[in-house]
């Protein structure tokens, strides 16, 4: 008994001891399968439900999409965003307030639209003379323009006294209004303007004076109207996207900025029941510059924004409404209430479309794994993902 206690350790050391003096190579490794070193595996405990980037919420589908499909950006090893299908962006911000000519500017008095603007391009050419927090707001100015008055109607369903639906219609005759392209966005432009321009001159700024609302039953909504569709300051933080040109879909269709938008209309479309929505809802427009270039303008101030578009972009040609009207009658639908979530394509593209291919003919991906040896700022390339 005490040999067999004495041995079994002594056994287990030489154990450890062969397992640390001999290491298998590469090539004793993969004797017998030479594909080893090009393959990875990767198991998941969860099923894929649904291969499509702006629908999935599972994890195990995630992590399919994710060597599948390109976003316009994705983080490097060091974190830092860097371009995927985007070569490069720039963000700055579009900043608009209107003009109160009730209030009382210091050292000028009441102003219209030029002079406050004419105001403000003084204090610009003067800012050296500042406090250096306004200075510096001040400098991250680039252009101001003064937009004019207009008039223009918005419709809202409401319920009646008795809970039955109406349509409200609310004329507004908006005041001039102040645009301040700024070269960085900037939270505290407002806050800084209203030491030159008098602290009351954004708060006491009254929309509900440039509205009229049908019918009159619903007049005292005019305050909670005028907060809403007159805002006294606005941010509008820009995204403009260049893409990388020659990126196409495996089905050999070109990559451009109409697939950009499409992705986007495709998220915020109810139908779809995008679990998306939260990260594109401030979104306010996305807008086609050319196939190549993509401006994207915010509602208001929200930091994730850049990091969102690593959302993988779909291919608008297989999946816009012209698609899916086709698709539905192929398999005898209803075209009408035919939706994306109910589309093929979830299922199938790992064969159709994706990932996107840089004019060299080289797959791009999302993925951070070491599957084949790489030069330069090359990554891995995925030669296939096998669903078991």
């Amino acid at each position: 008994m005490r040999r067999i206690l004495i041995a079994i350790p002594l056994l287990f050391i030489l154990f450890l001891l062969q397992s640390y003096l001999w290491v298998p190579t590469y090539e004793e490794q993969t004797r017998g399968n030479p594909e080893r070193l090009n393959e990875y595996i990767d198991a998941s405990i969860g099923d894929a439900q649904i291969l499509n980037p702006i629908l999935s919420a599972d994890s195990a589908s995630s992590d399919i999409e994710s060597k599948v499909f390109e976003g316009l950006i994705d983080r490097d090893e060091d974190l830092n965003f860097r371009g995927r299908l985007a070569t490069h962006w720039e963000i700055f911000e579009e900043a608009y307030f209107y003009v109160n000519e009730e209030a009382w500017i210091p050292t000028v008095g009441r102003g219209d639209a030029e002079g406050v603007a004419r105001f403000l391009r003084k204090a610009m050419e003067t800012r050296e003379r500042r406090d250096e927090r306004i200075s510096r707001s001040l400098a991250n100015i680039e252009r101001i323009e003064v937009l004019p008055a207009r008039t223009f109607e918005v419709s809202r369903q409401e319920k009646d006294a008795g809970g039955e639906a109406v349509t409200v219609t609310i004329h507004l005759q908006a005041p001039p209004r102040i645009r301040l392209v700024l070269k960085e966005v900037d939270q505290e432009v407002f806050d800084h303007l209203s030491d030159l321009l008098g602290g009351e001159y954004f708060s006491s700024f009254d929309g509900a004076r440039f509205i009229e609302v049908s019918p009159e039953a619903f007049s005292r909504k005019r305050v909670a109207y005028g907060r809403e569709l007159l805002p006294a300051t606005e941010h509008n933080p820009v995204i403009i996207f260049h893409l990388r040109p020659n990126v196409r879909f495996h089905d050999g269709h070109v990559l451009d900025a109409e697939d950009v938008r499409f992705t986007y209309e495709a998220i915020m479309n109810p139908k779809n029941l995008s679990p998306r929505v939260a990260d594109y809802e401030p979104v306010k427009a996305v807008e086609v510059l050319d196939p190549l270039t993509v401006r994207i303008v915010y509602k208001r101030l929200y930091s994730p924004a850049l990091g969102t578009w690593y959302m993988g972009i779909l291919p608008a040609h297989l999946l816009n409404s012209e698609a899916l009207r086709r698709e539905a009658t192929r398999r005898g639908l209803d075209p009408e209430k035919f939706t994306l979530r109910q589309s093929e394509f979830s299922a199938a593209v790992l064969s159709d479309v994706a990932p996107s291919v840089f004019g060299n003919g080289r797959p791009i991906n999302t993925s951070y794994l070491n599957v084949l040896r790489t030069t330069g700022r090359d990554r891995p390339i995925i030669n296939s993902i096998r669903i078991v």
